[in-house]
């Protein structure tokens, strides 16, 4: 049996949507598992020559988890030995969700392994991922495609259609990194009642101008007071980067927590010549979430 997933990159928070929105990418990590093939991990793309090949990477990990938490359901559920293949196109801790990816492509995996259980069910392919990497804002948006709010507490994700006419532009940094939870150490515990206001009415105006393709709404409602400035000025490069796309009246934000830059094209307003070390990437929005095909 031979089972490929492909699992889109995704940029959280857009701007004020901090720890809740989601977008997908239409670039996207390729993981096969052969069960015929000899045992073993391997990897080509992004981050090769980095990532482990010992089972302990993400992905091994998320599908071992994922076969223990459904034999605790399921005593005797198990799946056979496989060897895991990964393609990857999305960038390492450069807030495209590389993690998340991993974790989705993992759960997706071994939900098809154990059987006809419901792999197909985005929730629970995004339920079992996040709790395992932490980062619902991305699995949610990498399991369902599109545009996903999640509500923390509740456990609730919604899916949006963004709309067509959507141009985004990763701004993508050659040399620099952001480790995500670095970037979550930097932030305060606590948030100024203002700036929490000022954020959920530019959330509000950000669903509004994504799903309707308002770009010059869009431009307006990508700001935020909770996160941003303080990660930008982890890395001055990024920080610049974005207010000079601002000040050219660009629709522009952290691509989750940086140091990659999320933009958004228009007539008149193009991103341009990028500073040295830096390279954009234009994918497109991915309506899909988490695809899987099975070759028996």
């Amino acid at each position: 049996m031979r089972v490929t997933v492909r699992v889109p990159a995704t940029s959280a928070n857009l701007g004020p949507g901090f720890d809740c929105f989601g977008l997908a990418l239409d670039l996207c990590n390729e993981m096969t598992v052969d069960t015929e093939a000899e045992p073993g991990v391997t990897w080509e793309g992004e981050g090769a020559d980095e990532l482990p090949t010992d089972g302990s990477d993400m992905v091994s990990r998320a599908i071992a988890s994922t076969v223990e938490h459904q034999s605790r359901i399921h005593p005797g559920a198990g799946v056979p030995s496989f060897r895991l293949h990964g393609m990857n196109r999305i960038p390492f801790e450069r807030g495209l969700g590389s993690s998340s990816a991993a974790a989705v492509a993992g759960v997706a995996l071994a939900r098809t392994l154990l059987g006809p259980a419901g792999f197909d069910d985005p929730y629970a392919t995004f339920a079992y991922a996040s709790e395992l990497e932490g980062h619902p804002d991305n699995a949610a948006s990498a399991a369902y495609g599109g545009l996903t709010v999640f509500a923390s507490g509740s456990g609730y994700v919604h899916r949006l259609e963004p709309h067509p006419d959507l141009d985004p532009v990763v701004l993508v940094p050659e040399r620099l990194r952001l480790p995500t939870a670095a970037a979550r150490r930097a932030l305060a515990t606590t948030v100024d009642r203002q700036d929490a206001v000022f954020n959920i009415g530019h959330a509000a105006l950000a669903v509004v101008a994504l799903t309707q393709g308002d770009l010059d709404l869009l431009l307006v409602a990508l700001h935020d007071r909770l996160h941003e400035s303080v990660r930008a000025a982890m890395v001055p490069e990024t920080a610049m980067l974005l207010d000079d796309l601002r000040h050219r009246q660009l629709a522009a934000c952290l691509s989750g927590a940086g140091p990659s830059v999320l933009a958004f094209e228009r007539r008149g307003h193009l991103v341009g010549d990028l500073p040295d070390g830096w390279r954009a990437i234009r994918p497109g929005v991915r309506t899909e979430g988490v695809e899987v095909r099975v070759e028996p």
